[in-house]
């Protein structure tokens, strides 16, 4: 090893057996060709001197190593690096890119560990080395949590004993397009980013934020969104449910793009189809780039657990397992056959046909001018394409207008165009999904009557995209004023339709309207989603004076909740949650004892509700806004509290003539509500000061530098995992002090030997003291 590179790095990277066979991979015909075209991340460029140091590290210990098979494979790059506050630890994740492409092959990071040395220089160590485990477990938990621990420990998760194989999967993406896989068994052999429990996982990728599919239909479990994308510590993830199978498994969505997941699939038991939209992908979470983790595991306690094997329908390699090149070359025994380019193309299609109706008109409505306003709305388990009116007066249904994209859709078509003869009719919506799929055109057919002499029309007034029109007859007739998206704070100063005339409204596609009765906004408001052909009956009626035509407003999304994770009987709680522009919401909060507490309709998003006792509650958050009302809730539990840390602070000598003064402690009571510990220090009986160094919760011990001639007190508490404190111990003080001189045989006469000018030159090979 070089000498002067001396930084110890665990790297998780597998341990590869010279002179295993890397023979025996087949590349399968390309039959799966997508129709788009993915594109991995390019590698990091490095411009911090230290994280340039690192990388230097690390390629100096492994040029020319043949022992692990990720260098044989891959080049390593650094992706992110976090210090320890003294910068003496370093947790350095690295990615693998390609050779050939010099791209990032997008997955869960690979660790090293990083010590470095008092003379500033680093040496390494890899995993294939037996000291990797302890390395890692020695590792704080300030830096790396408990459970991120066990995931990159090295046990090896090993093959299903009972041989069961989980069919009735597709993969998880828009049928017809092509995804880059860039690990399955590398998660246990190559990458070691959880090699006790991803044997049957797979990374999914082509270096965008694609949507992801539902691999097989089944019921929410868990739904985690909230967390900003590129967030290294917290991954957004989607867990589905599935009681088909036995035992019941468990199908994991990771590293989501924040918010991405689907409102409707936000609350736990909600139905999921296969090909159905779920989220879009991101990193959130430990990850080298933008993609999908996914994997089927059997724990009915947690969104993770170990996984289980299982197939796609439409892979035609190793019985339906995805394996990259790479992986089918160095293990075929856990498959040897491969796609070109490492390319899967999704066969996962939407198996059940859309919907869709009209909202208006009504059924026998009598239609006595040229346009008609028709409100309806679409839908589909998976997503909805597009749609397109009808109409019929025999047989034969006949396309009237253009197609539709908006699932909830109003908009103007011309009967006199269509050259509509007047008379009875029917009117129809047909929708097409994503998957080509159409909706039966009879069952949302209205029948109508056509009652308009189209060689007397008025000039057209159809509103356009982000356009309403103002009618001053109902059925829309009359004068029209067509207006733009603005606000109109007098229609006096309308050319065509006046305060007081407006009889009939047609908002176009993208846009509502509201009406007031009073100028200036003010007085009554009402709002119009739809095309509304006489106001007699409606709140303003034909009083409106003033209008604004605004982007289509919808109900507000179901509001993001922040609950305390570990809340005690002792915590003074405040709840709060996500708000929005002109949304009120209102709370209430149900618990034990048929405990209940309300918050009445509010502009903010917070609720001190103070202490709680022990037990399960549920807060509901109801928002609004002048389109509608959404709700969500969510339960936390109030525990009580676990005792604080209390310790005793071992006494100091009142002098040492070392200056690095050796402290220890002995914890008393509340071990296990035990994260780090604090110390402070006073100096020379001044005020208390924070050391930086935090022990963490299973050290005893530890060093503090002082110097010469001071006096130093010092007090340590317990942390707990909540950041709660215990009471400092008694502190315990020690005074630097230089070792005085003693005479000895050789003193002389002033200065002596203790001074350069009395010194005695001694021969080489002699001693004095």
């Amino acid at each position: 090893m070089n000498s002067r590179l001396r930084f110890k790095i665990i790297g998780v990277l597998t341990l590869f057996v010279l002179g295993a066979a890397l023979s025996g991979c087949k590349v399968a015909p390309n039959t799966q060709v997508g129709t788009s075209a993915p594109q991995l991340p390019q590698p990091k460029t490095l411009s911090d001197p230290t994280w340039i140091a690192l990388d230097q590290a690390i390629h100096q210990d492994i040029g020319g190593r043949e022992d692990v098979l990720a260098y044989l494979i891959y080049n390593i790059s650094i992706d992110s690096v976090q210090f320890s506050d003294d910068g003496s630890l370093a947790l350095v994740w690295i990615s693998l890119v390609d050779k050939t492409t010099g791209l990032v092959q997008s997955g869960e990071p690979g660790l090293v560990i990083g010590h470095k040395a008092a003379d500033g220089s680093w040496s390494v160590v890899l995993q294939a080395d037996p000291t990797f485990a302890a390395e890692l477990q020695a590792v704080p938990e300030s830096l790396l949590s408990a459970e991120l621990k066990t995931e990159y420990m090295p046990a090896v998760q090993q093959s299903s004993k009972d041989g069961t194989v989980y069919t009735g999967y597709r993969l998880p993406w828009t049928n017809g397009q092509a995804k880059y896989l860039t690990g399955s068994i590398g998660h246990v052999f190559t990458y070691k980013s959880c090699p006790s429990t991803c044997l049957y996982a797979f990374d999914f990728a082509d270096g965008t934020q694609f949507p992801i599919a539902a691999a097989k239909a089944g019921v929410v479990k868990y739904a985690v969104w909230q967390y900003e994308n590129g967030n290294t510590s917290n991954a957004n993830y989607l867990v589905i449910e599935d009681d088909t199978t036995t035992p019941t498994t468990y199908m994991v969505y990771f590293h989501l793009a924040q918010n991405s997941i689907d409102t409707r699939l936000r609350t736990p038991g909600a139905k999921v189809y296969q090909g159905q939209f779920l989220a879009n992908a991101d990193d959130t979470g430990l990850s080298t780039g933008n993609h999908l983790h996914f994997m089927v595991h059997a724990n009915p306690d947690s969104y993770w657990g170990t996984s289980v094997d299982i197939v796609f329908d439409e892979v035609s390699v190793n019985g339906g397992r995805p394996r990259t090149c790479a992986e089918a070359q160095a293990y075929p025994e856990y498959g040897s056959q491969c796609m070109p380019s490492n390319l899967y193309t999704s066969r996962n299609m939407d198996d059940l046909n859309p919907s869709g109706g009209l909202t208006l008109p009504a059924a026998n409505t009598v239609i006595s001018a040229p346009n008609l306003t028709v409100s309806g709305w679409m839908q589909d388990d998976v997503g909805v394409k597009s749609g397109q009116l009808y109409y019929k007066t025999g047989s034969s249904w006949v396309t009237l207008g253009d197609p539709l994209t908006e699932q909830r859709f109003t908009t103007s078509v011309n009967l006199c165009s269509a050259s509509l003869s007047t008379g009875k009719f029917s009117l129809g919506l047909q929708v097409t999904d994503q998957a080509g799929h159409t909706s039966n055109l009879d069952n949302s057919a209205v029948a109508l009557d056509f009652e308009y002499d189209c060689s007397t029309q008025p000039p057209d007034c159809t509103p356009g995209e982000g356009q309403a029109t103002l009618y001053s007859a109902a059925n829309f007739a009359g004068n029209c004023q067509v207006l733009d998206k603005g606000d109109y704070s007098n229609l006096d100063s309308l050319a065509n339709v006046h305060n007081g005339e407006v009889r009939s409204v047609l908002p176009g596609s993208g846009v509502s309207v509201l009406l007031y009765d009073q100028t200036d906004f003010g007085g009554t408001e009402e709002l119009l989603q739809n095309g509304d052909g006489d106001l007699s009956d409606n709140l303003v009626g034909a009083n409106a004076r003033s209008v604004k035509v605004v982007d289509f407003l919808t109900p507000p999304a179901a509001p993001v909740l922040s609950l305390p994770g570990s809340a005690t009987t002792e915590d003074s709680l405040t709840l709060s949650w996500s708000q929005q522009d002109g949304v009120e919401t209102r709370a209430s909060l149900s618990g034990p004892s048929d405990f209940a507490q309300t918050l009445d309709w509010q502009n903010g998003g917070s609720w001190e509700v103070g202490m709680l006792a022990a037990g399960e509650y549920t807060l509901s958050i109801e928002a609004r806004n002048i389109a509608g009302n959404t709700q969500i809730s969510q339960s936390f539990t109030v525990s009580e509290p676990k005792p604080l840390p209390a310790l005793t602070l071992d006494a100091l000598p009142e002098t040492t003539s070392s200056t690095l003064i050796p402290l220890s402690w002995t914890v008393t009571s509340g071990v296990d509500n035990l994260d780090h510990f604090e110390i402070q220090v006073s100096t020379d009986g001044g005020d208390w000061a924070d050391w930086t160094t935090q022990p963490a919760g299973e050290d005893r011990s530890a060093g503090y530098s002082g110097e010469l001639g001071h006096s130093y007190a010092f007090r340590v508490r317990g942390v707990t995992p909540t950041g709660k404190t215990g009471e400092y111990a008694q502190s315990t003080t020690a005074t630097v002090v230089s070792a005085g001189c003693q005479e000895d045989e050789y003193e002389g006469t002033t200065p002596g030997d203790d001074d350069i000018s009395g010194a005695a030159p001694l021969e080489i090979g002699t001693a004095q003291q």
